[in-house]
């Protein structure tokens, strides 16, 4: 891999946070969810590839946590964005309407999540 495919990664998942961001000023919680959890999965991703691993076909952001050995209370704080991949879209999935469940507090959680995975991997790369 490449510091280059990294940054793609990386620069997406940043404008991902800021869609999440975005989405809850505008009453998107559901969505803000979804992007909050597609941020956190980017960000690892391009940690894969910064260093230099070959990057996971996965959605579980658990799997891929453990899979870097990030710190433990990084992982038990993602394990509450995992389910969002699915229950913020699917009515099937969440048993009920996904929009309809989602209130600004739970998606500024999921936000403040996403935004500490972030802190942490710029403390770690700096600006890739």
């Amino acid at each position: 891999m490449s510091t280059e495919i990294a940054r793609r990664w990386y620069r997406q998942a940043v404008h991902d946070l800021q869609m999440a961001e975005r989405n809850v000023l505008i009453g998107g919680y559901d969505v803000a969810a979804f992007l909050a959890h597609q941020a956190v999965e980017k960000l690892l991703k391009a940690a894969f590839a910064m260093e230099d691993k070959s990057i996971p076909r996965t959605h579980y952001i658990d799997e891929l946590a453990r899979r870097l050995h990030l710190p433990g209370d990084l992982t038990d704080a993602l394990l509450e964005l995992t389910p969002d991949y699915m229950l913020a879209r699917y009515p099937d999935v969440a048993g009920t309407v996904p929009y309809e469940q989602y209130t600004e507090e739970l998606a500024e959680e999921k936000v403040r999540v996403a935004k500490r995975v972030l802190e942490y991997f710029q403390r770690r790369w700096g600006q890739p």
